[in-house]
């Protein structure tokens, strides 16, 4: 099994980042390689964290490859968290979890990933080109972050 994790700090509000990491069904729209998102299922417990399934499409054409990755979603507004985890379709195991902590001059993002394909050629392609898709990912959320405070402030 393979396991990555970074802290990032970045310049904005750790509800700002948070409400846009928890906003799965919005991917599709900013993040690369994802081409839709879904989201279902979606409940509240009683601490107020949401629970949701939800369906990522990701085509990386370069390596011809095309899969959905489905997982079980939840986001704790009190603890600034979002937690993804799936042992379905080309997943053997994956425990995603988002922290959104204040620090000085924004937030500290810390993003932990755990996971083990169910293909070996999925695994490999994955490890091969983990790094710069994580810097891509953590920069499309900056980048998002970036428009949506910009809109605010109009």
């Amino acid at each position: 099994m393979a396991t990555y994790q970074t802290t990032r700090r970045v310049a904005f509000e750790p509800e700002l980042l948070f409400s846009i990491v928890s906003d799965v069904a919005r991917y599709g729209d900013f993040l690369p390689l994802c081409t839709a998102a879904n989201v279902w299922d979606e409940r509240a417990d009683e601490q107020g964290r949401r629970h949701f399934r939800a369906s990522l499409d990701i085509a990386y054409p370069k390596l011809g490859l095309k899969e959905t990755f489905i997982s079980n979603v939840t986001v704790d507004p009190d603890r600034l968290t979002v937690r993804a985890t799936s042992k379905e379709g080309p997943v053997k195991h994956i425990d995603n979890r988002w922290l959104f902590t204040p620090a000085r001059g924004g937030c500290d993002i810390d993003f932990h990933l755990e996971y083990e394909m169910s293909s070996s050629l999925l695994q490999m392609a994955m490890g091969a080109a983990f790094e710069v898709a994580v810097r891509k990912i953590m920069t499309s959320f900056e980048e998002r972050a970036r428009l949506l405070s910009s809109h605010q402030n109009v």
